[in-house]
Protein backbone atom coordinates (compact mmCIF):
# COMPACT_ATOMS: atom_id res chain seq x y z
CA UNK A 1 0.00 0.00 0.00
CA UNK A 2 1.55 3.87 -1.03
CA UNK A 3 1.63 6.25 1.49
CA UNK A 4 -0.43 8.77 0.95
CA UNK A 5 1.09 12.42 2.85
CA UNK A 6 -1.72 14.72 4.20
CA UNK A 7 -1.76 18.20 5.05
CA UNK A 8 -4.25 19.95 6.88
CA UNK A 9 -5.23 23.70 5.99
CA UNK A 10 -7.15 26.41 8.60
CA UNK A 11 -8.32 29.22 8.03
CA UNK A 12 -8.99 32.44 11.00
CA UNK A 13 -12.27 33.08 9.18
CA UNK A 14 -12.75 36.09 11.09
CA UNK A 15 -9.98 37.60 9.20
CA UNK A 16 -10.59 37.18 5.31
CA UNK A 17 -9.58 40.20 3.31
CA UNK A 18 -12.03 41.97 1.58
CA UNK A 19 -12.98 42.67 -0.92
CA UNK A 20 -14.19 39.28 -2.30
CA UNK A 21 -12.44 37.92 -5.56
CA UNK A 22 -14.35 39.28 -8.63
CA UNK A 23 -16.42 37.58 -11.46
CA UNK A 24 -17.15 38.37 -14.73
CA UNK A 25 -20.77 39.20 -14.77
CA UNK A 26 -21.62 35.76 -16.82
CA UNK A 27 -21.00 33.64 -14.04
CA UNK A 28 -22.84 33.50 -10.41
CA UNK A 29 -22.19 32.69 -7.39
CA UNK A 30 -24.74 31.09 -5.30
CA UNK A 31 -25.39 28.39 -2.32
CA UNK A 32 -26.26 25.45 -3.35
CA UNK A 33 -30.02 24.34 -4.15
CA UNK A 34 -31.33 21.06 -2.86
CA UNK A 35 -32.42 19.87 -6.19
CA UNK A 36 -28.72 20.89 -7.53
CA UNK A 37 -27.04 17.85 -5.25
CA UNK A 38 -27.02 15.40 -8.65
CA UNK A 39 -25.37 18.02 -10.62
CA UNK A 40 -23.00 18.96 -7.56
CA UNK A 41 -21.98 15.20 -6.65
CA UNK A 42 -21.19 14.40 -10.35
CA UNK A 43 -19.02 17.79 -10.97
CA UNK A 44 -17.04 17.10 -8.00
CA UNK A 45 -16.57 13.47 -8.21
CA UNK A 46 -15.80 14.40 -12.42
CA UNK A 47 -13.25 16.55 -10.67
CA UNK A 48 -11.08 14.40 -9.00
CA UNK A 49 -11.51 11.37 -11.30
CA UNK A 50 -9.58 13.81 -14.22
CA UNK A 51 -7.23 15.05 -11.76
CA UNK A 52 -4.12 12.38 -12.30
CA UNK A 53 -2.64 13.06 -8.57
CA UNK A 54 -5.69 11.68 -7.16
CA UNK A 55 -4.81 8.43 -8.61
CA UNK A 56 -3.88 6.08 -6.12
CA UNK A 57 -6.62 6.96 -3.89
CA UNK A 58 -9.53 7.32 -6.28
CA UNK A 59 -11.41 4.57 -5.07
CA UNK A 60 -11.64 5.93 -1.58
CA UNK A 61 -11.76 9.25 -1.91
CA UNK A 62 -14.46 8.77 -4.34
CA UNK A 63 -16.47 6.86 -1.83
CA UNK A 64 -15.52 9.32 1.19
CA UNK A 65 -17.06 12.43 -0.98
CA UNK A 66 -20.23 10.75 -2.03
CA UNK A 67 -20.68 9.75 1.63
CA UNK A 68 -19.83 13.08 2.74
CA UNK A 69 -21.74 15.46 0.24
CA UNK A 70 -24.91 12.83 0.36
CA UNK A 71 -24.55 13.92 4.54
CA UNK A 72 -24.16 17.42 3.90
CA UNK A 73 -27.01 17.57 1.41
CA UNK A 74 -29.12 16.32 3.75
CA UNK A 75 -27.79 18.24 7.09
CA UNK A 76 -26.68 21.59 5.74
CA UNK A 77 -28.50 24.44 4.90
CA UNK A 78 -26.37 24.94 2.31
CA UNK A 79 -24.41 21.64 1.21
CA UNK A 80 -22.13 23.77 -1.25
CA UNK A 81 -21.12 26.71 -2.88
CA UNK A 82 -21.44 26.73 -6.69
CA UNK A 83 -20.52 28.79 -9.62
CA UNK A 84 -22.72 28.52 -12.54
CA UNK A 85 -22.33 30.01 -16.23
CA UNK A 86 -26.25 30.28 -17.51
CA UNK A 87 -28.19 27.61 -15.67
CA UNK A 88 -25.15 25.04 -15.88
CA UNK A 89 -23.34 24.36 -12.73
CA UNK A 90 -19.64 24.94 -13.80
CA UNK A 91 -17.90 24.81 -10.09
CA UNK A 92 -18.67 23.59 -6.66
CA UNK A 93 -17.81 23.20 -3.23
CA UNK A 94 -19.36 21.04 -0.79
CA UNK A 95 -18.94 21.71 2.75
CA UNK A 96 -20.26 21.23 6.91
CA UNK A 97 -20.63 23.24 9.44
CA UNK A 98 -19.83 20.93 11.81
CA UNK A 99 -17.12 22.62 14.00
CA UNK A 100 -15.65 19.70 15.40
CA UNK A 101 -15.10 17.98 11.77
CA UNK A 102 -11.67 17.15 10.56
CA UNK A 103 -12.41 19.06 7.62
CA UNK A 104 -15.32 21.40 6.80
CA UNK A 105 -14.18 21.93 2.91
CA UNK A 106 -15.39 18.34 1.79
CA UNK A 107 -14.23 18.76 -1.39
CA UNK A 108 -12.47 21.40 -1.64
CA UNK A 109 -12.68 23.72 -5.01
CA UNK A 110 -14.00 22.08 -7.82
CA UNK A 111 -14.14 23.62 -11.32
CA UNK A 112 -14.95 21.91 -14.37
CA UNK A 113 -12.22 21.63 -17.10
CA UNK A 114 -13.26 23.73 -19.66
CA UNK A 115 -13.75 26.82 -16.90
CA UNK A 116 -10.05 26.22 -15.40
CA UNK A 117 -7.96 29.45 -15.01
CA UNK A 118 -10.42 32.11 -14.66
CA UNK A 119 -9.74 32.41 -11.93
CA UNK A 120 -12.99 30.50 -10.60
CA UNK A 121 -11.60 28.72 -8.22
CA UNK A 122 -10.26 31.53 -6.22
CA UNK A 123 -13.11 33.26 -5.98
CA UNK A 124 -15.06 30.07 -5.18
CA UNK A 125 -12.51 29.34 -2.18
CA UNK A 126 -13.65 32.70 -0.78
CA UNK A 127 -17.01 32.45 -0.98
CA UNK A 128 -16.81 29.12 0.57
CA UNK A 129 -14.88 30.26 3.70
CA UNK A 130 -17.39 33.21 3.83
CA UNK A 131 -20.35 31.20 3.85
CA UNK A 132 -19.07 28.71 6.70
CA UNK A 133 -17.95 32.17 8.35
CA UNK A 134 -22.04 33.49 8.54
CA UNK A 135 -22.79 29.87 9.31
CA UNK A 136 -21.18 30.85 12.45
CA UNK A 137 -17.52 29.14 12.61
CA UNK A 138 -14.76 31.15 13.58
CA UNK A 139 -12.01 28.92 12.07
CA UNK A 140 -12.27 26.31 9.00
CA UNK A 141 -10.17 23.00 8.03
CA UNK A 142 -9.66 22.11 4.46
CA UNK A 143 -7.63 18.45 3.97
CA UNK A 144 -5.80 17.58 0.80
CA UNK A 145 -3.01 15.36 -0.10
CA UNK A 146 0.17 17.18 0.29
CA UNK A 147 1.23 16.88 -3.50
CA UNK A 148 -1.63 18.35 -5.51
CA UNK A 149 -1.51 21.18 -6.85
CA UNK A 150 -4.32 22.67 -4.41
CA UNK A 151 -1.96 22.56 -1.62
CA UNK A 152 0.51 24.41 -3.16
CA UNK A 153 -1.43 27.29 -4.80
CA UNK A 154 -5.17 27.06 -3.64
CA UNK A 155 -5.20 26.43 0.04
CA UNK A 156 -2.28 28.93 1.36
CA UNK A 157 -4.30 31.46 -0.20
CA UNK A 158 -6.47 33.80 2.82
CA UNK A 159 -3.65 33.42 5.48
CA UNK A 160 -4.26 30.23 5.46
CA UNK A 161 -1.56 27.89 8.15
CA UNK A 162 -0.80 24.19 6.74
CA UNK A 163 0.46 21.09 8.61
CA UNK A 164 0.90 17.61 8.15
CA UNK A 165 -1.77 15.80 9.21
CA UNK A 166 -2.67 12.28 9.99
CA UNK A 167 -6.26 11.58 7.99
CA UNK A 168 -7.62 8.49 6.51
CA UNK A 169 -11.15 9.10 4.69
CA UNK A 170 -13.40 7.13 6.53
CA UNK A 171 -17.25 6.17 5.49
CA UNK A 172 -20.23 8.24 7.69
CA UNK A 173 -21.85 5.50 9.84
CA UNK A 174 -25.34 5.10 10.40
Amino acid sequence: MKLVRWKRFTWDLTKLPTPAPTLAERYCIRPALPDDREAVTSLILATFTLDSAWADTLATVKEWLSAHIGAAFANEVAAAVVITHGQRIIAASAVTTDPDADTNLLSGPCVSMEYRNRGLGTALLYHTLMQLRQSGLEHANGVTKSNVAVAKFMYPKFGAIGNDHEFEPALIRT
